[in-house]
């Protein structure tokens, strides 16, 4: 089982790989705007490319020439600094594009690494540019594509502003249910395609961290963990925990919190009954 993706099929129905192309039209439904189909981006086609787990798709540094639209399987965008260390800044799975950290640039600023088979869709941005002054379907996609990136790293801020693990372990997990759903695939099985490394270092914390955080939730009957499967149980608790910012409450402290709110509501009525009968 992999990662969330949509059926990935050429106009040809050929399967995907080495030397298919596939058409404008194609890209634009897999990017969520079907609604910008028609004659002029049928007859439009971009080539298509195979990526195999452990690859990389873009390398730090290399001129900014193409953007990859994701059709099937999922990647890793990252970072290296002089030490040689990973820093994990993205996910992409289907509909996702990758290399728009070059836009305004000459190289990427950073990489792309697949973390299972996976195909994409290569758009020469040279090409964009010049078709979408004729097709603006094209120029739609490209500034919906900066939007969505926009989108994401503010969704990364949001990750990241947390100060307890385990919120940000929540709001990760949420995150990623969303777009699974967003996919029409289930918003509550999950199967999580990167290695927790991966997602230690893409929510800034060590890997116990969030091995610990998974074994936390857990254990709170918040999901249910096999392997690399998460299964999101009590979703109430999880949009609870990540609106906080100071950690997770655990079932019992939960539990604790609302006999104690339900007291003093009952104790409120009582005092609100006895004002009344003295009247």
């Amino acid at each position: 089982m992999t990662c969330p993706t949509a059926p990935v099929n050429a106009t040809n129905g050929t399967a995907c790989g080495a030397g298919v192309r596939c058409s404008a039209s194609d890209a634009l439904r897999w990017f969520g705007l079907s609604d910008q189909t028609g004659p002029a981006t049928d007859q439009i086609s971009f080539p298509m490319r195979r990526v195999r787990a452990g690859r990389s798709l873009v390398v730090e540094g290399q001129p900014f020439e193409k953007l990859h639209l994701v059709s099937g399987g999922s990647f890793k965008c990252v970072q290296t600094d002089l030490d040689g260390y990973e820093q994990v800044l993205a996910f992409a799975i289907h509909g996702d594009i990758i290399g728009l950290d070059g836009l305004g640039q000459t190289r990427h600023g950073s990489g792309a690494v697949a973390l299972e088979d996976a195909t994409v869709v290569t758009l020469p941005v040279a090409d964009l540019l010049a078709m979408g002054r004729h097709v603006p379907a094209l120029e739609v996609l490209l500034h919906n594509a900066a939007g969505a990136e926009v989108a994401r790293r503010g969704d990364t801020q949001y990750l990241m502003s947390a100060p307890s693990s385990e919120v940000r372990v929540a709001r990760f997990l949420l995150q990623f249910a969303r777009r699974q759903a967003a996919l029409g695939h289930s918003g509550r099985r999950l199967r999580m395609c990167m290695t927790r490394r991966d997602i230690a270092s893409y929510l800034g914390v060590a890997h116990e961290t969030v091995s610990r955080a998974l074994t936390a939730l857990a254990h709170d009957g918040c999901i249910q963990v096999s392997h690399r499967d998460i299964e999101l149980i009590d979703l109430e608790a999880l949009n609870e925990l990540q609106r906080v910012t100071r950690g997770r409450q655990t079932r019992e402290r939960r539990a604790d919190t609302a006999s104690k709110a339900t007291a003093a509501a009952l104790i409120k009525a009582a005092e609100a009954a006895q004002v009344s009968t003295l009247q």
